[in-house]
């Protein structure tokens, strides 16, 4: 059995000057982010590993959870996952170590919110930052991840920043 915890990065600044690669968090992002981790941590402890985007708010949201989970040497930056659709993050997914038992997925919109339903088979729910959908996966290794398999154990989205 595997957990799967998937986040979008927190709240962020509208525009940044060098294009939204680079677009931060603001100061409601940055809360939210890390009650967002100290709730994780209380929910799971310390994750195996956390994987996230390369971009600045996907980073930022990620080292805030890292931090709060006591995982800050367990994050991992994969630039596919920036811009990255369903078929892209079931690639990452299954991609992962089979020593994972627990991981923490942070990226974005369209993606994310096409992955929990097609993992969860079930309806289509928008995801807002700072949003967790908590899933087991009934597999031992990440390759067998499937379509239709996961369980949705909880949905938490942030309170008013």
């Amino acid at each position: 059995m595997k957990t799967l915890l998937i986040v979008r990065h927190a709240k962020t600044e509208r525009d940044h000057p060098d294009g939204d690669h680079a677009r931060g968090l603001t100061p409601r992002g940055t809360r939210e982010a890390t009650a967002l981790g100290h709730d994780l941590h209380g929910r799971i402890g310390t994750p195996d590993r956390i994987v996230t985007s390369d971009a600045r708010r996907a980073v930022q949201t990620a080292t805030l959870i890292a931090t709060a989970c006591a995982a800050a040497d367990r994050l991992h930056l994969d630039p596919a996952l920036y811009g990255a659709d369903l078929a892209d993050l079931l690639t990452a997914l299954r991609r992962l170590p089979d020593s994972a038992m627990t991981v923490i997925l942070v990226g974005h919109n369209p993606g994310l919110e096409a992955l929990v339903p097609a993992l969860t088979g079930g309806s289509d729910r928008h995801l807002p930052p700072a949003c967790l959908a908590h899933l087991t996966l009934p597999v031992d290794r990440w390759a067998a991840v499937q379509r239709g398999t996961a369980t949705l154990v909880a949905w938490v989205e942030p309170t008013a920043g």
